[in-house]
């Protein structure tokens, strides 16, 4: 069993062990734990939860996420009672994923929920913790409910379907759910060095034919640009200017390859301005000029000895 508790988010495969609607079912004076997570999305009325030790007083469009082996509490008020969908789940793979649906399903087990303390140690799952060290809060404020209620809905309806890729169904729609949760919190993440270098690289890398400046990059990935810039030199030891500029050259120099196309065409297609302005820059960093460079490039693929 994984025991890791950092994880990157390329590795979620979440895998949802039931779902349902909760209307009446409280924990007032109760306190429980549970072996997974579990998500629950108010979608009507109110209710009230203590998580840890905060209490939260839970309205239409919040979400709560409750964590493994974390005391818990939740109670109606008296005038109306709230309704939840929610749903138990695993964010990545578990080789005894059944044992704690079997172990929820046995009304003599599951009332050892409300003990002092979970009995099978093995079984609790960790609180992640990922990339930039992002954890999952207990409480969200969804501002678009109706599209997570809809996400919502539709787990609920996959579990309770159970066609043969229920499961498949399910994941995607609670990955749905994890990216409205992401981008709502990610605070943390944005105040990382390394995450905010990423995003930058990464959107340099998918946009570079563009004209961009590097105001541009940070606007739209919602960075503060003195900011950015700073962390950005500190991550990488060179200006954001600098990297976009490489990165133009080395897509430049692969085009180079295609004869049909003149270095006009090249610097255009790299987000240069005009082929003057990319000749600058290109002899700037590389000491050459495109068209030398172009020659000595064609010189040593043609004579390749897989060529000939």
């Amino acid at each position: 069993m994984n025991r890791r508790t950092e994880f990157s988010f390329d590795e979620l495969c979440p895998f949802i062990r039931e779902a349902g609607l909760q209307h009446r079912d409280a924990w007032r004076n109760r306190v429980r734990r549970i072996y997974d997570h579990q998500f629950m999305y108010c979608f009507k009325g109110t209710a009230n939860a203590i998580i840890g030790k905060q209490q939260y007083k839970i309205k239409k469009g919040d979400l709560l996420i409750i964590t493994p082996d974390t005391p818990h509490e939740l109670w109606f008020d008296e005038d109306t009672s709230g309704e939840f969908y929610w749903f138990h789940c695993d964010f990545f793979y578990f080789e005894d994923k059944d044992w704690i649906y079997d172990y929820y399903q046995n009304a003599e087990t599951y009332l050892t929920l409300f003990g002092h303390q979970l009995t099978h140690k093995d079984h609790i799952r960790t609180n992640p913790i990922f990339t930039g060290g992002y954890q999952l809060p207990n409480y969200v404020q969804i501002p678009h409910e109706s599209e997570v209620e809809y996400l919502f809905r539709k787990i609920v309806k996959s579990y309770v379907s159970k066609e043969p890729y229920w499961q498949i169904v399910a994941k995607i729609y609670m990955l749905g759910i994890l990216k409205q949760v992401f981008s709502l919190t990610n605070n943390n993440m944005n105040a990382t060095g390394h995450y905010i270098s990423d995003a930058m690289k990464n959107f340099i890398n998918h946009n570079y034919y563009q004209k961009l400046t590097a105001e541009d990059i940070c606007r739209e990935i919602e960075l503060n640009p003195e900011y950015a810039y700073r962390v950005f030199k500190k991550e990488n030891g060179e200006k954001v200017t600098d990297y976009l500029n490489k990165y133009r050259i080395r897509q430049a120099k692969k085009l180079f390859l295609e004869v049909d196309l003149n270095l006009i065409d090249i610097s255009e297609m790299v987000g240069f301005n005009n082929e003057n302005y990319f000749s600058s820059v290109f002899k700037k960093y590389e000491g050459k000029t495109p068209a030398k460079s172009r020659e000595e490039i064609l010189a040593l693929f043609n004579n390749l000895d897989i060529l000939k």
